[in-house]
């Protein structure tokens, strides 16, 4: 199975119900969120350091499977990641625009006959954060992960980031185990695998009332953490 047109508009409807892209509560200026973005950006800057790519980054290809509106990008930029060198693909075509119109440096593709067009092993690192768990079907995930292996280079790298928990208040969502992740990436070697994020329903109480106190909680109870965070080197 692949994408198709209902897979599409399933996902586009669930983002536009949310006003995803405009909701103050998947915005940097709200503290929850951001306490949950930078435990994501300090996994990451963690495992670049360990692949040894943290003083490469202007010359790598990378890939955002699933950018969204892009604001990954600026992240990317700011350690050190050239423009040009960026790519975003996403089934959302009005956050795509919105990227586009941030980052007019950056590339941003289309799937087009369920298929990345980029031809195979483009990217030294291909990144997806939080897409996965969007994705309810086994057979699309399987493909999602085959197209991402194809166009990574040999020797490139995954950086993952996805719920390892379900969420029983949201019927969208589905979670995605290590095991889950060995199946998707055979053959891949795992360079970082660990928990992150403090549980939001947690950090909803926490963070208002004090960011030191969330920050603590979520180093010193790891079953408190609701994300995997991955780096797979393709060999």
């Amino acid at each position: 199975m692949t994408i198709n047109d209902q897979e599409r508009e399933r996902i586009e409807g669930i983002y536009s119900r949310r006003e995803y892209d405009i909701d103050y509560e998947y915005r940097d200026t709200n503290p929850v969120y951001l306490q949950r973005v930078q435990s994501i950006e300090r996994a990451t800057i963690r495992g670049l350091r360990i692949a040894g790519l943290e003083k490469r980054l202007s010359d790598l290809k990378i890939l955002d499977f699933g950018c969204g509106n892009g604001k990954w990008f600026g992240r990317w930029i700011s350690w050190g990641a050239s423009p040009s060198n960026l790519a975003g693909i996403d089934l959302r075509s009005d956050a795509m625009a919105m990227a586009a119109t941030c980052f007019p440096s950056c590339r941003f593709l289309d799937i087009r006959d369920n298929r990345i067009p980029a031809q195979d092993q483009s990217f030294d690192i291909v990144v997806q954060n939080v897409v996965f768990s969007s994705i309810l079907d086994d057979d699309i995930r399987h493909w999602a992960a085959r197209e991402m292996s194809r166009v990574l280079k040999q020797r490139g790298y995954v950086f993952w980031c996805d719920f390892t928990y379900n969420n029983p208040n949201n019927p969208n969502v589905r979670a995605v185990t290590r095991r889950d992740l060995k199946l998707l990436f055979p053959g891949f070697r795992t360079v970082v695998m660990d928990k992150i994020v403090l549980a939001p329903p947690l950090a909803r109480r926490l963070v208002p009332l004090s960011w030191l106190l969330a920050e603590t909680v979520e180093t010193l109870f790891p079953p408190l953490r609701t994300h995997v965070f991955a780096v797979l080197q393709k060999e």
